[in-house]
């Protein structure tokens, strides 16, 4: 680790433990987006870190760390930033243009363009079962469907959306179109309540006769699922990290509580049962993040070691808040502290960026070939 990277981890830790830990709270219940604290990130610049072509490996790592350290106190802002960087800058930044590199991306690291990923739909993120479609015209495409659970999409003013696309001659593919968000006949509904990761705006896009240009296709061919299969492997990676921090974040408010004195000189940690069983999670959490880290370092495009990492860290997320909250009782029951809030944000982990059902089927595939 450089000493850049280890002062940028340095700085983001005590930010995250003297400023995030102080406002969970508020955002948890009043779902408002934290303006204030994205700001500070992309004033880090951590973003550019996606950019890199001679260290990609490295500074993709400490992106999802980064989301890793968020998590531990404020994982519903670790996804609002994993969304823009996953979603956003690095899809940009691989598939994009030249022309729309120079359009989009300078904005989308410093904040002033906040971009969206609109791909599942009510029924799912099948590819073979989409229904929004882009019709090929003279001057362009008409795009017309409804996509559900759109993150940031409320406070984006631009739209990376997947369609089924039909072009002139009859043939059909996949393909992503780079679209602004004020484009006429897009609808983008209030952000929908959901049980967890309350300050990350979710809303769901209803496309009426979209027109848009030619030049508007993601790196100008139509390879819709290509580019959104690499794009998802960074983005379960980051969710990786992010279940990891929760899982974490949970872990130390369960060790915390359980070494509180209690009447007649006995804590919870001194129960054997409760060291057994924080001990088994403990080591779940560490084989856990050097998991992620193999993966990254080897073939961060590894479809299969990728959905591993997902399932393995998203488990690992939701058995570890649930532990802490039964060994903690009725304190952590409570909504005057955090552990009754890392239970509800550790459910999307299992659930955002394909479900955990869907990672196993990923990695059960290569055993359903005929071939021997």
């Amino acid at each position: 680790m450089s000493k850049e990277v280890h002062a940028l981890f340095e700085e983001i830790i005590q930010y995250t433990n003297d400023e995030l830990t102080q406002v969970t709270k508020h955002y948890d219940a009043t779902e408002e987006y934290p303006t204030e604290y994205v700001d500070y990130f992309f004033k880090r610049d951590i973003f550019r870190l996606l950019l890199s072509e001679d260290s990609e490996t490295e500074d993709f790592y400490t992106f999802i760390k980064i989301i890793q350290i968020v998590s531990k106190q404020f994982p519903a802002l670790a996804s609002i930033l994993l969304t823009q960087g996953t979603y956003g800058v690095w899809p940009i930044h691989r598939f994009g243009t030249s022309a729309q590199k120079k359009q989009h991306l300078n904005p989308a690291l410093s904040g002033e363009n906040l971009i969206a990923y609109a791909y599942s739909e009510i029924e799912g993120s099948n590819p073979e079962l989409m229904m929004t479609e882009a019709i090929e015209t003279e001057s362009g495409w008409t795009l017309n469907g409804v996509k559900a659970n759109v993150s940031n999409a409320s406070v984006a003013s631009t739209l990376i959306i997947a369609a089924k696309a039909m072009k002139q001659n009859g043939e059909t593919c996949h393909g992503l179109f780079i679209v602004n968000a004020q484009t006429p006949g897009i609808e983008i509904s209030e952000p929908i309540e959901k049980m967890g990761m309350k300050a990350l705006p979710v809303s769901t896009l209803t496309l009426t006769d979209v027109h848009i240009e030619k030049d508007q296709v993601l790196g100008g061919i139509l390879a819709g699922n290509e580019q959104n299969e690499n794009l998802m492997n960074k983005m379960k990676l980051a969710v990786s990290a992010q279940a990891l921090g929760i899982a974490q974040g949970s872990m130390e408010k369960g060790l915390l509580f359980t070494g509180y004195e209690r009447q007649f000189g006995k804590r919870l940690i001194d129960l054997q049962m409760n060291q057994f069983r924080l001990a088994e999670l403990e080591t779940l959490i560490q084989a856990t993040e050097a998991f992620i880290k193999q993966v990254v370092e080897t073939n961060a495009n590894n479809t299969s070691k990728v959905a591993m990492a997902k399932l393995m860290s998203s488990n690992v997320a939701i058995e570890t808040t649930d532990t802490v909250i039964q060994i903690t009782g009725g304190y952590g029951y409570m909504r005057n502290n955090d552990i009754e809030r890392y239970v509800r944000d550790a459910k999307i982990t299992g659930i955002y960026g394909g479900s955990s059902d869907s990672q196993k089927k990923i990695i059960a595939q290569p055993w359903l070939s005929k071939e021997k």
